[in-house]
């Protein structure tokens, strides 16, 4: 049981970054800042790489295969 809710934590977190940097995606200063502080965790560090790499405003979190919908519209 403990592990499905470390899972459903991380996709709650990895939703609220998607959705972060969606919202940013306009001001690349405040949107590099924020992908720094969360490339500190190791486990997102890859996501927030692929975000800034990207060159277009990331999609709702669910196209990512990101479960929780709590940050969606």
């Amino acid at each position: 049981m403990a592990a499905s809710e470390t899972v459903t934590e991380s996709d709650h977190l990895k939703s609220l970054i998607i959705s972060t940097a969606s919202a940013l995606w306009e001001d690349k200063d405040a949107l590099g800042k924020f992908l720094n502080v969360v490339r500190r965790s190791e486990t997102f560090a890859p996501l927030a790489d692929t975000l800034e790499q990207s060159e277009v405003r990331p999609a709702k979190p669910s196209f990512y295969g990101v479960t929780s919908r709590e940050f969606q519209e």
